[in-house]
Order: structure tokens, then sequence, then C-alpha cells
């Protein structure tokens, strides 16, 4: 079963609607979730441990048999760091590569700091299949509900801010000479 997505940013209605699909399949749920968040207050080395303990637990959920790898920061809190996206989707890409099971499996990343086209490339390029900044689109609603954007439906503001989010990607992407998604993905393993 192959999800086809016209675009790697998802808001997030539209990674519910993936995730739901993915719980629904004939074989059982088919993603593992990944908290990539840590307690700073366990020490000097918790982000290194954190990082080590998301890689592990992204090979064995593919080794169980799982095809799609969910790294998130929402249980982020006061006494919950989140762990940089881009820093664990890198490590975990180039984990999964080391470990030749890569392709077996499709990254996707829920992240508060995904903020802007620059921080969507970067996720896309280190390895990411897809990339849902939470934050940016509750940040819009916020927005919307103070009236900040006239009579413009919410619906429209989210849908210009995906727009402008994928014209960004391809227009950092073309300026690389790349014109696909998928050879700009994990260009750093290559």
């Amino acid at each position: 079963n192959i999800l086809q997505l016209e675009s790697p940013v998802l808001l997030n209605a539209e990674f519910a609607a993936m995730r739901e699909h993915m719980r629904n399949q004939a074989a059982g749920d088919t993603a593992i979730e990944i908290d990539c968040t840590f307690a700073p207050a366990t020490g000097e080395g918790a982000l290194r441990e954190a990082i080590d303990r998301i890689c592990r637990e992204a090979e064995d959920g593919i080794r169980g048999g799982r095809v799609h790898v969910i790294l998130s920061d929402k249980r982020s809190g006061p006494d919950r760091a989140p762990v940089p996206m881009i820093l664990a989707a890198g490590r975990v890409h180039t984990h999964l590569v080391k470990q030749s099971l890569r392709t077996f499996t499709s990254l996707h990343i829920r992240a508060a700091e995904c903020m802007d086209v620059h921080y969507y490339a970067v996720l896309v390029g280190v390895g990411a299949t897809t990339a849902n900044g939470y934050l940016a689109e509750e940040t819009i609603a916020d927005r919307h509900r103070r009236g900040l954007f006239g009579k413009m439906a919410l619906e429209e503001c989210l849908a210009k801010f995906k727009k402008s989010v994928d014209e960004g990607l391809l227009k950092v992407m073309s300026k690389m000479g790349i014109a696909v998604v998928s050879s700009y993905r994990g260009g750093p393993n290559r």
C-alpha cells in the first residue's frame, strides 16, 4: 500500500489523515511513533542518550515490521526538552542507511520548531519524507482567531502557508539543479 502525497509539507489535518491511514492497514498499525524529547535534568549526556534511544527505537520498529517512523516532539514541556529535530531526523536517517534499513521505511517529522521554508528544506535534505510544523499551524490559527487576517478563512490562510513553503522548497532545490524531492531527500548520505 503506497500513499502518494503531492508535497512533503503536511498540515495538521493531512498528518492526522495519513496517520489514520497507517493505523488502518490490513497488517495493523504500520507506524512507530518515537518521542523526541528528553529530561535535561538527568545530566550532561542526556541529549546523546536520547538520540541513541531514538535510533534504537526506529531500528527496532522497522525490524519488527513497521514501515513508517514518526519522530515527534509533542511531549515537550517544563521537564522535557525537545531534541533538535534536524539532528534527530538526520541521525535516524543516517543510522537506518548504515543498517541497510532506510529503503524499507518513510521518515515523518512532527516538530514545533519547523516554522519556515529553510527548516522544512533542511529536514527533507537530512532525510525526512514528510514534515508537519504543527506549531506554525497553531500560530496561524491563533492569529486568525484574533482577526489579523481580515475576512480570509482559516483554510485559506493555511493553504497559503503550505503553498509558500512548497514554492520555497522548489526554489531551494532548483538553485541546486534538483527537480524532484526524492533527489533532494537525504542528500548528505549519497
